[in-house]
């Protein structure tokens, strides 16, 4: 950043000319109604020292005055920067030396996130001012003097450590329990303020009621020590709902979710910048295969392919009657292995002819089992061919493509989806750009075109992987909206 001589905020400022084309000083000419002229003496003087968003609640903020006339210029360029950083941002104000709070509220997130804690920019105001001189009217540069201003965003408070859920899941104990840990997906909480937490069924609960309360709020003992900043219900709320506005005060009741036949677990999301939250019943993977799968997946975490349900189809690839293909959350030392049917037979893992780690996942054997030193998601592309056999780990790379991709119909980096960094997260489209039919895919190779490993989320939010079969029944979207795939429950959305 540049080094700068900072005014006090008290003083004024003097604008010194960048630029100077008008040498005549000693024929100076006036503008009709002012003393200016190309030598002119400007002055600019801040009027606040420090904005406080929790309190300024206008949609302009006055930054600053000068003594420009009316007509002399039509706005000022404000160049925001920060200390500490190389950073910088130019907003507009107008005439009078006034800005959108959007934009100085963006340029404060662009520099340090949404987090409440002042901050200081240093501000540099410059315009085009016009003067009258004998040879006519002249545009002259005026730049002021950097001067500091102090900046604090509103939000509500966040918990770093999260949150953790009571209600009637555990009877009501009203204690911290770690299964009921609410956490976010990493990062700065004001930047990435959702919390999540997997609740198992519980029987005997056709309705489920909970708070949700700070992990700060509790006592070293696990109980609540306060309820002042537990998420509850919004005021005069009182019917289950799986979505909807929430109090961060207590000041409602018990949030409220209906109970789902055959639900395996369900997600609660509570955003705690916008006080919402979201219930998302998980059911059984209830993925579509269009086609019979030709590989089958087991493991440690699957209790070794001990019933139908414990392995995991993969994916066929279209015209490929030896690959398959898999989205998989692989945890620190799961062990895995590969068989063509549900049961053992013809089976292998790392014991395979070929075991390529592309993700840097770490791969390993244990045995003849295959395993993972990094836990996370991959892409796992195996061929079965006898006597070739070859599992590739790849990384988790999924892409929208079609009218609705920024990419149009290239695979391209435009068009990958965002991995979560948890078992339990979802990957995020870009946003649709166009309301037409959705279309999405991975990449297996140069010589696998893109629709042989297409699959979409059909109108009932189930994932359809076309596999070896014909074209999935088409989905239309929205301009803006996005695309949410929880791979892990064969679930998606678009919204």
């Amino acid at each position: 950043m540049k080094k700068f001589i900072l005014c006090g905020i008290a003083l004024v400022a003097g604008l010194m000319s960048c630029t100077e084309d008008y040498k005549d000083w000693a024929n100076p000419q006036s503008n009709a109604g002012s003393e200016l002229n190309p030598k002119f003496e400007m002055t600019l003087q801040p009027t606040a020292s420090a904005i406080d968003f929790a309190t300024e609640t206008g949609n302009q903020i006055q930054l600053f005055t000068t003594n420009l006339q009316e007509g002399q210029t039509s706005y000022y360029n404000v160049l925001l920067e920060s200390v500490g950083s190389d950073k910088d941002v130019t907003i507009i104000a107008d005439v009078d030396g006034k800005v959108q709070a959007e934009d100085l509220i963006d340029a404060v997130k662009q520099f340090w996130g949404a987090a409440p804690v002042e901050r200081t920019l240093i501000v540099t105001v410059s315009t085009e001012v016009k003067v009258t001189t004998e040879d006519g009217v002249v545009t002259v540069h005026r730049e002021a003097n950097p001067y500091e201003l102090k900046v604090t965003l509103a939000a509500p408070y966040i918990d770093a450590d999260g949150y953790y859920v009571v209600g009637n899941i555990d009877g009501w104990k009203l204690i911290r329990v770690d299964a009921y840990h609410m956490t976010n997906n990493g990062g700065p909480v004001y930047d990435n303020p959702e919390f999540s937490v997997e609740i198992k069924p519980v029987d005997g609960i056709t309705t489920y009621e909970i708070k949700a309360i700070p992990a700060a709020d509790f006592n070293a003992d696990g109980s609540i020590a306060s309820w002042d900043r537990a998420f509850s219900a919004a005021e005069g709320v009182d019917e289950p709902a799986y979505e909807g506005t929430l109090s961060n005060t207590n000041k409602g009741g018990n949030i409220k979710f209906d109970a789902v036949e055959d639900a395996v677990s369900y997600t609660l999301t509570i955003n705690a910048m916008t006080s919402t939250y979201t219930v998302e019943a998980n059911m059984k993977d209830q993925s579509i295969y269009d086609t019979t799968p030709v590989l089958y997946l087991t493991g440690d975490y699957y209790s070794w392919g001990g019933s139908e349900d414990d392995w995991k189809p993969l994916v066929p690839v279209y015209g490929n009657e030896n690959l398959s293909w898999k989205i998989i959350y692989l945890h620190e030392w799961e062990k895995i292995k590969f068989a063509p049917q549900k049961g053992w037979g013809n089976d292998f893992g790392y014991d395979a002819e070929s075991v390529v780690d592309k993700a840097e996942a770490g791969a390993q054997a244990d045995g003849s089992n295959l395993m993972v030193s990094k836990a996370g998601w991959y892409l796992l592309k195996v061929d079965k061919t006898a006597g070739a056999r070859k599992i590739e780990i790849l990384k988790p790379e999924v892409y929208l493509i079609g009218n609705t991709s920024p990419t149009s119909w290239d695979v391209a980096e435009a068009g990958l989806f965002e991995v979560p960094t948890t078992e339990k997260g979802k990957f995020v489209s870009p946003a649709f750009v166009a309301d037409n039919e959705v279309r999405m895919c991975v990449k297996l190779g140069d010589d696998i075109d893109w629709w042989k490993t297409e699959f979409i989320v059909n109108a009932n939010g189930i994932i359809d992987y076309r596999g070896n079969g014909g074209d999935q029944p088409r989905v239309n979207v929205t301009t803006g909206q996005k695309c949410y795939l929880n791979f892990t429950y064969g679930s998606g959305s678009y919204k």
